[in-house]
């Protein structure tokens, strides 16, 4: 009986097979090639797909003690993400097959858990992400005492791979944090910024914002309190996406300083915003000239409109009537459009906007009770859909499931490109509506057609929510 020959690749040192599958980043593609044969499985499971992300609600010492023992496998992982018990936006991942078990009353004292994690995230050759939230009570705080902190954010400074970084709570807020040496404001060369909480509006660490920013042209995503309008005159050649919220409040002085920024960095391309006032000759046509996503109030978006725009993507609380009057809309652009509030005659403006907009892909807007032909009509006028939000369909049938399921197969022939809709169950941990994903294989027929329930997807650190 002929034995199969093994994988060419499996002949390598283990040292070289190694090396090799660290330079996979994700853990889909990790698991792809676990699949091929059981050898495959030996090498990817659990040295390799348990050693790409960590996000943690929980202390776990263990777990720190032993990526401080194993640089080997600590070496690999790409995103550190610590996170409150409560908060459940994204799945908890953290290494475990190999972890030793926590004996009772070995669990060792916060300053040896503190010194673990620094020494593992020293082990973290690859780490490209960090980030790190403590917003809710009653330990608002990231650490027991400032030094911890300090020690902490100190380990980063040698990540050289290190790009993005978001810290939300009171960091830096006690006495004890020096302004002058805080680890933060030694920070360079970073991708991606987010900022948030009070602490980060205080005025006297503003000139030292200021100074790491500098230290930081290649920045090209910042999500940041307005009330730090010391940053009003940076310039970053690079940056893409700006996410400018109030943090504790301002007065309207607080917008010009912003339409100063935006006006000094032309290369935006995703803007959130609500400004205090109206943006009075602020946002002229020069302005923004990439601008293709915007998520903000009325004022921004008369603000952008005063002169024509190819903006695609639209999230906003104004009602559906008033922005389908907005007259330089670029119709033909529009994608993505996502209305959070209405107390008007929603379906009606929603039929103005598809006969304004035909090519709109993604569809959201606040439950509005009609019937289902009507939706129908309207979907027929937007043969491009891709993504429906809202609850409107499932009213329109009340909740009946048998019927839901005919009304999706009639979408799916007003939209054949049709590949989600809103669940009527409410995921409270992710905060959203699960969702219903259309399956199709290539060159399938309508009848063939299936569909799943799926979670909300996890919420990126660094988007606009």
């Amino acid at each position: 009986m002929l034995r199969a020959k093994p994988f060419p690749l499996l002949l390598l040192p283990q040292e070289i097979l190694d090396e090799i599958l660290a330079e996979i980043d994700l853990h889909r593609d990790l698991i792809s090639i676990a699949l091929v044969s059981r050898a495959y499985t030996r090498l990817v499971i659990p040295r390799h797909s348990e050693y790409r992300i960590v996000r943690i609600r929980h202390k776990l010492p263990t777990m720190w003690a032993h990526l401080a023992k194993r640089a080997d496998l600590a070496r690999n992982i790409r995103e550190v993400h610590i996170c409150e018990r409560h908060n459940y936006s994204a799945s908890d991942h953290s290494p475990t097959t190999l972890v030793p078990p926590c004996k009772v009353g070995d669990a060792g004292s916060e300053d040896i858990r503190v010194q673990n994690m620094c020494t593992a995230l020293q082990n973290m050759d690859r780490l490209r992400v960090f980030t790190w939230s403590c917003t809710y009570n009653p330990f608002p705080e990231p650490t027991a005492t400032p030094s911890q902190e300090a020690e902490i954010l100190g380990t980063l400074l040698r990540k050289s791979s290190l790009s993005k970084v978001a810290l939300a709570g009171a960091f830096e807020a006690r006495p004890g944090c020096h302004n002058s040496i805080y680890p933060l404001w030694k920070l360079a060369k970073l991708t991606h910024l987010s900022l948030v909480g009070r602490v980060w509006v205080r005025p006297q660490i503003g000139p030292f914002l200021r100074s790491m920013m500098k230290a930081c042209p290649t920045i090209e995503v910042l999500k940041l309190p307005m009330e730090l309008t010391i940053l009003s005159d940076c310039v970053f050649p690079h940056l893409k996406k700006v996410n400018i919220f109030l943090q504790s409040g301002g007065t309207l002085s607080l917008d010009k300083c912003w339409v100063r920024f935006l006006e000094k960095n032309p290369t935006i391309e995703e803007l959130s915003w609500f400004p205090l006032g109206p943006l009075i000759g602020g946002l002229g046509p020069s302005s923004l000239p990439h601008i293709r996503r915007v998520s903000g109030s009325e004022l921004l978006l008369k603000a952008l409109y005063t002169s024509p725009r190819s903006i695609e993507c639209v999230e906003t609380m104004i009602e559906p009537a008033i922005f389908v009057c907005m007259e330089e809309i670029d119709g033909n652009c529009l994608r993505d459009i996502r209305f959070t509030f209405s107390v008007g005659n929603t379906y009606d403006a929603l039929l103005a906007l598809a006969v304004k907009c035909p090519n709109i892909t993604r569809l959201s807007f606040p439950e509005y009770h009609t019937k289902l032909d009507d939706w129908l009509q309207l979907f027929s006028l937007l043969p491009d859909l891709e993504v429906i939000e809202g609850l409107s369909l499932w009213k329109a049938v009340d909740g009946d499931l048998d019927k839901m399921h005919e009304a999706i197969m009639q979408v799916l022939l007003l939209c054949p490109n049709l590949r989600e809709l809103d669940h009527y169950k409410y995921d409270p941990k992710r905060n959203a509506y699960a969702k219903i994903a259309i399956l199709r294989e290539e060159g399938e027929e309508l009848d063939n057609v299936r569909y799943e329930i799926r979670r909300p997807s996890p919420r990126d650190p660094f988007d606009f929510a």
